[in-house]
């Protein structure tokens, strides 16, 4: 797909080809896909445009049908390492009577320049080592480098039912062999993961069978989030522009029934010991494809998270749970991912195969000062913006394959919706994904300066200032209004809209809305 070129500010529009009937219905039947439009800079608007088509062309992201999960409490507790005394490695062991589940090192001092943990196999045998890398904040704003007084650590680790794990550690090329430490994770346990994991199975069998995977998530309040951690409200960004991927850099040996437990472990550690008060992802996905709701505030809006330091505003990041450094994503997680990179990014009227064009908040690994710009793709690697290795070599090779498909997904069906907006770039950017209406009769998007509500019946239109808020005051799509029939307009008095029920007048004199019922 061509980039758009929009200096003079004027708007171009294109007609691609509908999708084949077979190709469209098997999109819906998962996700749900998109035609897209491309934000390429803030002052830029691209437009792409095609027939109106259903709104069922565009389905949103439907929780998975599990109820509150019943989770105890998590807990993080240190274990001492002990030095082995041998071969003058400064090898230390940690050894625990409960299973440590997931661990993670910290010290004090200076951050190690190297640093790996092993456990052992099922055997009882020591496994092969795992290179640790220091833990940053990844909060806009923050300080990349760490003061000497403040504890250090590395990302968790899920080890499972192991009760020994083995760390080394060099700084100037000599063994650290004090201020180390190891923090057992205990995620606690919820009646949620047995049935989560037996759902996962499904999916897997169902792939096989040639079915579509429908790209349902795990609520927080499914996967067990403890709220009581969660001290950073919500925060949000105007709109969302690109999806960043990560992988979470811990253990790839886990079972579906342990996923949950592994999200509240990491959650846990990014709420507490990191100090950040949320997880730091918008979503996680597991190795079998489950997907899971991470920072509080709603998959559907821009959330403000912490998983790109500088960039954390106007992305959503998605991290592939466990180490891909070396062993490439499954394809149940890369289908989940595309799912749900192109349900963000279409939702949000974003062109997937375009470059975007970020500003640098500061902090964390960021590579960009703050202020300073970044044209990076709408599916972008932590990696690109960030001193990191993540999401690992074989996520990153993996980064054209799912730049690839989210573009398919998204460019593969349009919307009323989308269609009413482009007509109408005074709207501004949407400010969250196309949703139904309360009935499910119709869609809507909210934006900088409206919405537009869309059903059969009554088309697409905009509402906006006074006369939105009132109709929101009455229950917006809820209400005994029903939905607009039509846009606002002029009276000799004010201005009024028209909706099912009634029409909503505004006067001029003091902004009062009266409502004269059908």
């Amino acid at each position: 797909m061509s980039r758009w070129s929009e200096s003079d500010g004027s708007r171009r529009r294109v007609s691609p080809p509908g999708p084949p009937r077979r190709r469209l219905r098997r999109i819906l039947l998962g996700l749900g896909a998109f035609t897209a439009l491309a934000v390429a800079a803030p002052a830029a608007v691209a437009v792409t445009e095609q027939a109106p088509v259903s709104a069922a062309a565009v389905s949103s992201l439907p929780e998975a049908t599990l109820p509150p999960a019943d989770a105890t409490d998590p807990s993080i507790s240190p274990v001492p390492l002990a030095p082995q005394g041998r071969d003058g490695t400064g090898t230390q062991v940690a050894r625990s009577s409960a299973p440590l589940q997931l661990v993670a090192v910290t010290w004090t001092g200076p951050d190690p320049d190297t640093i790996s943990l092993r456990s052992t196999d099922d055997s009882g045998a020591w496994g092969a080592w795992l290179p640790l890398d220091a833990n940053s904040d990844e909060r806009d704003g923050s300080t990349a480098a760490r003061s000497a007084t403040t504890p250090g650590g590395t990302d968790p680790v899920w080890v499972g039912e192991r009760t020994a794990v083995e760390v080394r550690a060099t700084r100037d090329g000599r063994p650290v062999t004090e201020g180390l430490a190891v923090q057992r994770i205990d995620p606690g346990t919820s009646g949620n993961d047995e049935a989560i994991g037996a759902r996962a199975r499904e999916r897997q069998t169902a792939a096989r069978d040639g079915a579509p995977v429908a790209p349902a998530y795990v609520t927080r309040a499914q996967w067990g989030a403890d709220e009581r951690m969660m001290t950073w409200p919500p925060e949000y960004s105007p709109t969302t522009k690109a999806v960043t991927i990560h992988h979470t850099a811990e253990s790839n040996d886990y079972s579906p029934e342990q996923s949950a437990a592994i999200v509240r472990g990491i959650y846990a550690y990014h709420a507490t010991k990191n100090g950040w008060g949320d997880i730091g992802y918008n979503a996680l996905v597991d190795k079998y494809g489950t997907i899971y709701e991470g920072r509080a505030g709603g998959l559907d809006r821009p959330v403000v998270a912490a998983h790109a330091g500088g960039f954390n505003r106007e992305t959503f990041g998605i991290a592939m749970m466990g180490n891909l450094s070396d062993v490439a994503p499954t394809p149940a997680a890369l289908t989940s991912v595309e799912k749900l990179a192109a349900w963000k990014l279409g939702g949000m009227y974003r062109d997937a195969a375009a470059k975007v064009t970020l500003t640098s908040n500061g902090g964390g690994t960021s590579k960009y000062a703050k202020g300073r710009q970044a044209e990076v793709d709408a599916v972008f690697a932590h990696r690109d913006v960030g001193n990191t290795a993540c999401p690992g070599n074989a996520g990153f090779a993996a980064m054209d394959t799912i730049r690839a498909e989210v573009n398919k997904l998204v460019a593969a069906a349009g919307t009323d919706v989308r269609a009413a907006w482009a007509d109408r770039p005074d709207l501004g950017d949407p400010g969250r994904v196309e949703q139904p209406t309360a009935d499910g009769r119709g869609r809507f998007t909210d934006f900088a300066h409206g919405s537009v509500y869309w059903s059969p019946d009554t088309g697409a239109h905009e509402i906006r200032g006074p006369i939105l808020d009132a109709w929101r005051t009455r229950g917006a799509d809820r209400s005994d209004l029903g939905l607009p029939t039509g846009e606002e307009y002029a009276t000799s008095t004010g201005r009024a809209q028209a909706f099912e029920h009634g029409v909503l007048r505004l006067r001029s004199a003091g902004g009062a809305v009266d409502v004269t019922p059908s």
